[in-house]
């Protein structure tokens, strides 16, 4: 919900390595608020394929309630407290 209109902007990492490109974040639905970021420009190694780990720090609590249902059919997401 906090990317809705690209509000927030999380630290994102991912652990390949490659020459970086720009990139449109979007989840795996078919629902318009899907899209996490568009306009603000990330980047990730062209290497990156379906199934990479990627790191979004400081979500925070409430995120994790958001995925913790079956949305469009999709099970909860892996969570993992470090």
């Amino acid at each position: 919900m906090e990317t809705l209109d690209e509000c927030i902007k999380y630290p994102i990492f991912c652990d390949k390595k490659g020459c970086a490109e720009e990139v449109i974040l979007a989840g795996p639905t078919c629902d318009s608020m899907d899209i996490l970021y568009e306009h603000h420009k990330y980047t990730f190694p062209h290497t990156m394929r379906e199934g990479n780990r990627v790191y979004i720090f400081t979500t925070g609590a409430y995120t994790q309630s958001y995925s913790s249902v079956c949305f469009n059919g999709f099970p909860p997401l892996k969570t993992y407290l470090i």
